[in-house]
């Protein structure tokens, strides 16, 4: 799906190679932590929830995954034909923008428009898929244990900015707090992007200058080169996705449900993000030694088996063996799509559809705890969407295993 390059001025030495992820991991840490992390934050009380609605606010939150979403294959058109790091700046420009006119926002529709507008654009491109099409670009062969460390690092953000976005609060209230993240964004991506982000794209994607019809004909070639690999990896990934996320926006309040002590629920749960870090270095990295189907059937059975376990629980015991299952092998659910479709499809196309994947799977991403929330609403319990989700994992399991071996295997 795309030749290998074959300047010499494109080498590049390994120590830059791993300078590089850092720096990518860095970027895609702010960014997580200054957009989406502090937003649980700012739906306290004393945040941003004391003057809008919960509901405004999640409605936001929603818009931007969405636009983030329609967006990604674009994004990934401009990284495959130019390469990552103007993506970088323009997303970090919007970012900061988007978070300093938040902070000064004083009516609903000034939440959703700055939100849809501008904080959407920034997290297409700040978050994850312009950096994993950066480290296909800088690394050839297997890519695992750099896609592995990217996420590690990356992954650090929610015990980063969870306690700097509370402490902003509580210094200078939460619109100070917005602004200060928002220029904190700004400047660590924008250092980073401009010191350190090389662009290396291929030779037979690469465009001495963007156009927009030039970049429309090259987001449609992506959408040519599709094939049965990609929609079954789409698919196993839409399903894995919906479930996965659907369980971790709803394990708290169906644990409360349960009968379990808020209080204990969360500190609990909280356990799930330390225990995902080894997962996110150890199961990317593993894909560079064996074949990726088996592996993320795994990922996906285990998940399946963490929410089975969990189904009317009235012990505290099968409340941490969900948290130590679950916590295992959610944080390489991101990393090992990224290596899979390396696998396949690693080139000069990789931006492109990696993108257009993301464009289906943010519908998945957002889908998943909406409709648990609708079963939830709708039957008085939490039995009949955990079941659902857990049933979902499952069904991605024989998806993924289904998808043929590329020819070179």
């Amino acid at each position: 799906m795309g030749g290998r390059r074959s300047d010499p001025e494109d080498s590049g030495s390994g120590i830059y190679r791993w300078a590089l992820v850092v720096a990518l991991a860095a970027m895609v840490n702010v960014a997580y932590g200054a957009i989406f992390y502090s937003f649980s934050v700012l739906l306290g009380e004393g945040a941003a929830a004391a003057e809008f609605s919960r509901t405004t606010l999640s409605a936001a939150l929603g818009m931007a995954v969405v636009v983030s979403g329609l967006l990604a294959l674009l994004v990934g058109t401009v990284c495959d034909v130019a390469g990552p790091r103007r993506v970088f700046l323009a997303g970090a420009a919007l970012g900061c923008c988007g978070l300093a006119l938040f902070s000064r926002a004083t009516a609903d529709w000034q939440v959703i428009a700055v939100w849809a507008l501008l904080i959407g654009p920034a997290m297409a491109c700040t978050f994850y898929e312009p950096a994993y099409v950066a480290v296909d670009q800088w690394f050839e062969g297997p890519k695992g244990k750099a896609l592995g460390v990217l996420t590690l690092v990356a992954g650090l953000s929610v015990a980063i900015f969870l306690p700097l976005t509370q402490w902003l609060v509580e210094r200078g209230g939460w619109r100070n707090a917005t602004l200060t993240l928002g220029l904190v964004m700004a400047a660590v991506i924008w250092t980073l992007a401009l010191l350190v982000v090389r662009d290396r794209p291929r030779k037979e994607a690469r465009m001495p200058r963007i156009d927009l019809k030039r970049t429309y004909g090259a987001m449609l070639a992506g959408l040519r080169h599709t094939n049965r690999a990609f929609w079954l990896i789409c698919a196993a990934y839409t399903l894995g996705f919906t479930g996965t996320f659907a369980m971790l926006f709803h394990q708290v309040a169906y644990l409360q449900d349960l009968g379990f002590p808020a209080g204990q629920v969360a500190a609990a749960i909280g356990l799930t993000g330390l225990i995902s870090l080894p997962g996110r270095f150890l199961f990317p990295a593993l894909l560079d030694h064996i074949r990726p189907r088996p592996l993320v059937a795994a990922i996906f059975a285990i998940l399946a088996a963490s929410g089975l376990i969990l189904v009317g629980a009235q012990e505290w015991w099968r409340v941490y063996l969900y948290v130590g299952l679950y916590g295992l092998v959610f944080g390489s659910v991101l990393p090992t799509r990224a290596a899979v479709m390396s696998h396949y499809f690693s080139g000069a196309l990789y931006g492109r559809l990696m993108g257009l994947q993301a464009t289906i799977l943010a519908l998945a991403t957002a889908g998943g705890p909406f409709l648990a929330g609708l079963l939830r609403d709708a039957t008085g319990t939490y039995t009949i969407p955990w079941l659902g989700a857990a049933a979902l994992l499952l069904l991605a399991v024989p998806v993924i295993l289904a998808v043929p071996q590329p020819a070179r295997d």
